[in-house]
């Protein structure tokens, strides 16, 4: 049956229209490097989340598993610990040098990284063939169905995709981006949701399944001073008003009887998996 909307062409439509997203295109692995140790410090903490993406994965032992995107590492080590061997494939090398240290921390080393765009990466020759490819909030493609037709030409088993069901983020956090880069441009933050990527598989003839459910993600810092500071490299690098982002999280961050300062935040997520000849 012909699809009346084209969902990757809309897709495309809705990704040229941020300046943001069509700079990252350009050179991803520049601005990957440069944010890469506030994204390590960001995530260090996020045990909740990780543990409830690892038990929706379908890993044996003797598996060769591919994660596409795999930042700093927060599924592509612990998955190490389960697998045969990880492929850990982003295009920054400073977010990979962050996996590498958590590899050794772990005693990991059965794993492979690899430096290199998605879009620039050519499957049999760059990497291998995996039974099982992840790609974990790395979908940020101008043409996500080309980049996701190469993650199932990369799997002999299964595919397993996370990304966002609903609004980006949570409303106090879109209420942070608005402050800092007004009403117009809070509107170009973020991706089209899950419901995007398993209509655009549906186009090409992978039908897909979809669970939804709750992620629990939670960063602790020192102060909220330290929480603004990495808020604005990942999010408003150039953005001079530290006072107005610090008293966001004075409002938010909740502290211990430590005296540490947690964040946390329930996103409502959607892992897209399917197996292959199904």
């Amino acid at each position: 049956m012909q699809s009346i909307i084209n969902w990757n062409e809309l897709w495309k439509a809705i990704h040229v229209s941020s300046r943001p997203r069509v700079e990252k295109d350009r050179d991803p692995g520049s601005i990957w490097n440069k944010k890469a140790n506030a994204y390590n410090r960001i995530t260090r903490d996020e045990k909740e989340s990780t543990k409830q993406e690892m038990a929706l994965l379908d890993l044996r032992p003797t598996d060769t598993v591919l994660d596409m995107g795999a930042g700093t590492g927060r599924l592509a080590v612990p998955i190490a610990g389960m697998v045969s061997h990880v492929t850990a494939l982003d295009s920054s090398e400073g977010m990979l040098g962050h996996l590498r240290d958590r590899m050794e921390a772990e005693g990991r080393a059965n794993y492979t990284c690899v430096v290199k765009r998605w879009e620039d990466v050519e499957v049999g020759v760059d990497i291998p063939v995996h039974d099982v490819v992840i790609a974990a909030f790395s979908l940020g493609f101008y043409d996500v169905g080309s980049a996701l037709l190469k993650l199932d030409a990369a799997a002999k088993r299964s595919v397993h995709l996370f990304w966002h069901m609903g609004e980006w983020r949570e409303p106090q956090e879109m209420a942070l981006y608005t402050a800092v880069h007004g009403e117009e441009a809070t509107r170009q933050v973020g991706y089209p949701d899950a419901l995007f990527l398993v209509n655009i598989l549906h186009d090409y003839g992978i039908y897909a399944d979809i669970r939804i459910y709750r992620a629990l993600w939670e960063t602790v810092y020192d102060s909220p001073e330290e929480a603004a500071k990495h808020w604005i490299t990942m999010h408003a690098p150039d953005f001079p008003d530290l006072d107005l982002v610090t008293r966001h999280f004075k409002e938010r961050l909740e502290k211990d009887d430590e005296g540490k300062f947690h964040e946390r935040s329930v996103r409502r997520t959607a892992m897209v998996s399917w197996r292959k000849g199904e």
